[in-house]
């Protein structure tokens, strides 16, 4: 970069302030991606946000410099896209990415992993890893067999579409589309380091915390907090205006952590794991949507008011949201459920 300033950025010192400024700069130095678009949170603190135009990241990730070593946080579902994520980690700040954060084992969020070995430490909590140990070979396998396949109707779907789902369309052709470029390079990258409970990240600028939260998107997710900046990457327990997938899930397990960092007045900053940067608002609705879902499927006692409700619309409320193709599987999901715990056959996915 040349040394001088130009005559239009001593103007510019004069109409902005000096964070529109860092802001612009920023936007000059950095490559862009076509699968994710860079936001600055705070000092140091980087969201990295999915392109739903065909972009192959397909959950969101983080990017935190702190200090004396880089950590990403959730490296996308597609190897190309994390290697376009460890670029610009590096541009960011001026060091190679040291530590990459799982928040679950759900194949958007790991399988980025391997861009980053043998230079980085992968961390998630302990039950994450062993749920990518047990699920990863098979998800992989199956999807290599039959993700052309699903390419294929995913096309042909978005031709013929109502203006609803075909707006939709091309998140999932990206997401296919990064299924079957990468089947033949992917191998399983298992974290090195687990946690339970919580764990502290110490660096020489920022410190950040990592704290298990069981039993709610999945059986254990992680969540990363930055106490200095009041901001949270929450993972797949956040999804901000889009239909989360509850399959995973525990209801009430779920609500609890959305509940514990809405009251939690230190907080007002949060990453989702699908979605738009939020505040405080899109934790109350999700924790409602999470409550409307579970009490409509509570109501519905007999076999003919399931059927009945799985032919029903999406509620007015969330009918707007992204990924209402997960609506209908989270009521079968959680009408299973209820069906399991009346005959008493539900089994406890707690490993407490």
């Amino acid at each position: 970069m040349k040394r001088y300033i130009p005559v239009i950025l001593v103007l510019a010192f004069s109409l902005m302030n000096s964070s529109e400024l860092h802001a612009q700069l920023f936007k000059r130095r950095v490559n862009k991606s076509v699968n994710f678009t860079i936001e600055q949170l705070a000092p140091r603190v980087w969201a990295a946000i999915q392109n739903d135009f065909y972009g192959k990241a397909i959950c969101n990730a983080g990017i935190i410099d702190l200090g004396n070593k880089t950590l990403v946080f959730d490296p996308f579902l597609s190897p190309s896209a994390a290697r376009e994520l460890n670029i610009i980690a590096k541009q960011l700040t001026h060091k190679p990415v040291s530590i990459v954060v799982n928040s679950n084992y759900h194949n958007d969020h790991i399988r980025g992993n391997q861009v980053f070995l043998p230079n980085a430490s992968i961390m998630s909590t302990s039950i994450t890893r062993e749920e990518m140990e047990r699920i990863e070979p098979e998800e992989q396998a199956w999807e290599k067999a039959y993700a052309p396949t699903l390419l294929e109707a995913v096309h042909k779907r978005s031709i013929n579409s109502n203006a609803t789902d075909r707006d939709e369309m091309p998140y999932w052709v990206g997401y296919y589309e990064a299924l079957v470029e990468s089947s033949d390079e992917l191998f399983l990258a298992l974290p090195d380091v687990v946690f339970d409970d919580s764990l502290w990240i110490m660096g020489s600028k920022l410190s950040v915390q990592l704290v298990e939260r069981k039993n709610g998107n999945t059986i254990s997710d992680a969540v990363l907090l930055i106490p200095k900046y009041g901001i949270a990457f929450m993972g797949d327990l956040l999804c901000n205006e889009r239909h989360p997938w509850m399959s995973d899930g525990n209801v009430h397990g779920w609500r609890q952590s959305l509940k514990t960092y809405y009251e939690d007045t230190l907080y007002t900053t949060y990453l989702p794991g699908h979605g738009k940067v939020a505040g405080k608002a899109a934790l109350r609705s999700l924790y409602e949507y999470l409550g409307d879902v579970q009490a409509l499927c509570d109501a519905a006692q007999t076999d003919s008011a399931q059927s009945a409700l799985l032919l029903q619309p999406i509620p007015a409320a969330y009918r707007g949201w992204y990924f209402g193709r997960f609506y209908q599987p989270n009521l079968q999901y959680l009408l299973s459920l209820s069906k399991q715990k009346t005959q008493g056959t539900l089994k406890t996915v707690s490993k407490q």
